[in-house]
């Protein structure tokens, strides 16, 4: 028996693309979604038609992540908000607007998927951790703080959110971090997924990664205007693409409070940000 993992997606077609490709060549059983196929990208639509098409022809088991739920809740109503925020959450407003007549399919995905291994174990899959789709898993963590965000703790956890991928034994319990997709925050820019097959009475899971063309996925911030409609922080979004780093969270924690609090205006604090990552011009690659 072999279980395929993808999570993370983030709006990224051409890598979208390449795990399909190796998950056709790989050929599991069953392949779980583990949550944020849309959001903070560029191709919304195509690649939730494209994760919508196979959970109605190949069964295809998608959960939401914390992403899904940012864009429902725009999709459900727009409340008012200070314009620095308003202008935070734009490119979720701008793939809200192009999803939104699929977001009731979207609406219907479940939280957290389990079932029962061969020798009746539990498989869980969770898009972060047991405490939320926003608090999620890494590697470096101490083992007590993560048997809190596992418990109650099945045999198996499987979950993404951090985009970084690892593999760890807690006090028996084997989590898995299947990593991102579409954006990866390890450095690494090749795609990540995760499989885990039962051999020997237990379950053995491994990390992919491939390559996919990046081009692509960078051209496609300019050509579906992303670039130019999803708002002030699309720059940083390329930039997490480019680099492989993380740059949202990385600027909430270093302004979002100052913002808040009126001491400096949104648009000096992206330009502060890029100067100091030295990001790129937000060109296209030649």
């Amino acid at each position: 028996m072999r279980i395929a993992i993808i999570s993370d997606i983030h709006s990224n077609r051409p890598a979208l693309d390449a795990v399909l490709k190796a998950l056709d060549e790989a050929s599991p059983d069953q392949v779980i979604v583990a949550g944020d196929v849309i959001n903070r990208g560029p191709e919304p639509r195509t690649c939730l038609e494209m994760i919508l098409e196979l959970q109605r022809t190949r069964h295809w088991l998608p959960i939401k992540g914390n992403h899904e739920d940012f864009v429902l809740k725009e999709a459900a109503h727009r409340t008012e908000k200070p314009d620095w925020e308003r202008k935070l959450f734009e490119h979720t407003i701008w793939t809200m607007d192009r999803v939104r007549d699929l977001l009731p399919a979207v609406m219907d995905w479940p939280d957290r998927l389990s079932f029962s291994s061969p020798d009746e174990s539990e498989v869980r899959f969770v898009h972060a951790s047991m405490r939320g789709n926003r608090r999620g898993l890494y590697e470096e963590m101490h083992d007590t703080q993560l048997a809190e965000l596992t418990a109650p703790a099945p045999a198996v956890l499987i979950v993404g959110h951090t985009h970084i991928p690892f593999i760890r034994r807690v006090n028996g319990t084997l989590i898995v971090n299947a990593g991102a997709v579409g954006l990866p925050f390890d450095g690494i820019t090749q795609a990540s997924f995760a499989l885990l097959d039962w051999k020997d009475s237990q379950w053995q899971p491994q990390i992919v990664r491939l390559d996919y063309d990046l081009n692509a996925a960078e051209a496609a911030f300019f050509e579906t205007g992303f670039m130019e409609e999803a708002g002030i922080m699309a720059p940083l979004i390329l930039d997490e693409l480019r680099q492989a780093r993380p740059r949202l969270g990385l600027w909430h924690r270093c302004y979002e409070a100052r913002v808040a609090a009126g001491e400096i205006s949104i648009e000096e604090t992206v330009e502060e940000f890029l100067r100091q990552i030295g990001a790129r011009p937000a060109v296209t690659r030649s």
